[in-house]
């Protein structure tokens, strides 16, 4: 399990090997990832990654996944801000492969300092894979 790092910077991304991670792998073995690996979530219902996003005010937000799912089946997710459930069971459509990468997004709410973000797989079969969010 990784702790926590606060990321700080105006481009608002967040590297999947930044998370908190719970049951899953930072791997390299898909091309196409940004930073310095992808999130692999283990195939267990449950398994979540978590970062840390710094605001400077309560404001309303846009958060952009960016995923690889080179399976046939959808890889749902719930995402959570401070605790609060943005999106229950999230739909993360099949991609070309594990090396086409797409981005999903979606409203959120941060208020002023730190705000925790998290992505739950809701399946047996876990998540997608996870390149990185971006907060804008």
């Amino acid at each position: 399990m990784r702790g926590y790092q606060l990321v700080s910077g105006s481009s608002g991304v967040y590297q999947a090997e930044e998370a908190r991670i719970v049951q899953g792998t930072i791997d390299t073995d898909h091309a196409g990832f940004s930073g310095k690996g992808f999130l692999n979530l283990g195939p267990a219902d449950g398994s979540y990654a978590e970062w840390t996003v710094p605001a400077a005010a309560a404001s309303a937000a846009t958060l952009d996944l960016t995923y690889a799912n080179g399976t046939g089946a959808d890889r749902p997710m719930d995402v959570t801000v401070n605790g609060a459930r943005v999106a229950t069971g999230r739909v993360f459509p099949p991609t070309a492969g594990w090396d086409t990468w797409s981005t999903t997004s979606l409203p959120i709410a941060l208020k002023a300092g730190a705000n925790t973000v998290r992505v739950t797989s809701t399946t047996a079969a876990g998540g997608p894979h996870l390149d990185r969010i971006t907060v804008r």
